[in-house]
């Protein structure tokens, strides 16, 4: 598949609350930093221990490697991983990565997939149908329009316009018995890694079961095409319910490495 991996998986609820914490800790900061002045000091002396256990969490992460190939998604990638601010590559920490399945059937048994079976029971008797999206003006126009119910959730809400209006990622959705998109989702698709940097949906009550048919709907096409992982965008970038449906489907928190790149400061 071309990775390499190290540190421990998660193995335990207790794991992903501590990332929970750390991301609640993460926008805190963030807040404070917006304020700033006394603001900003007073937070950092007053939860010394709240960012050392960030800190340790975040580290604590296993750490994959991503080989992404030379060709315009493995640059795409490439430069997302690359993005720094203010010093720091922002999009390598703690970031939710999938093992596409061989076999869909196995993926779907257990009890920790019982959120995914139940939703996608409820997306067949709505008659929802997962599709990708070939037409570049209809995605333009369905991605700006759900994009609008979302506002104040993205931090970056106008360059991901940008990325699926330039056409360079697939867009996949759910629709309706009408034909009305009721979920959209934009994947980077490269030779073993994909990058599925935007996955939203309405604001409809149903809106759950077209997000767990959409997600199951990309990692069942992307195995078929025989790619090994995909991942998502980091969990300081997410909601908590972006994060919830994340690890329901499988995602599991991770420090991404580009290969051939320097581990400083990642």
């Amino acid at each position: 598949m071309g990775h390499a991996m190290s540190g421990s998986h998660l193995k335990s609820s207790s794991d992903l609350e501590r990332i929970e914490a750390a991301c609640a800790t993460r926008h805190a900061l963030t807040e404070a930093r917006r304020a700033g002045g006394r603001s900003l000091v007073a937070f950092v002396l007053s939860r010394r221990a709240a960012l050392r256990e960030m800190s340790s969490s975040v580290r604590g992460l296993p750490r994959i490697e991503v080989i992404a190939s030379a060709g315009p998604a493995g640059r795409e990638i490439a430069q997302h991983l690359s993005l720094r601010h203010a010093g720091r590559r922002v999009n390598r920490r703690a970031v939710g990565v999938l093992p596409l399945p061989g076999d869909l059937r196995l993926y779907l048994q257990g009890g920790k997939r019982q959120a995914v079976r139940t939703n996608l029971h409820h997306a067949e008797e709505l008659g929802f149908a997962f599709r990708e999206l070939p037409d570049a003006a209809t995605t333009r126009v369905e991605a700006d329009r759900i994009l609008r119910l979302h506002q104040g959730e993205f931090w970056d809400a106008d360059e991901l316009a940008r990325s699926v209006a330039q056409g360079k990622s697939r867009v996949f959705a759910v629709a309706d018995r009408a034909g009305a998109v009721q979920a959209l989702a934009a994947v980077v698709v490269d030779t073993s890694w994909a990058h599925m940097y935007l996955c939203i949906s309405d604001k409809s009550p149903t809106a759950h079961a077209a997000l767990y048919l959409l997600n199951v709907g990309v990692v069942k096409q992307l195995a078929a095409e025989g790619l090994g992982y995909l991942f998502v965008r980091s969990a300081f970038h997410l909601t908590p319910g972006q994060r919830y449906l994340q690890a329901r489907l499988g995602f599991e928190p991770m420090n991404l490495h580009l290969a051939g790149r320097s581990l400083s400061r990642a």
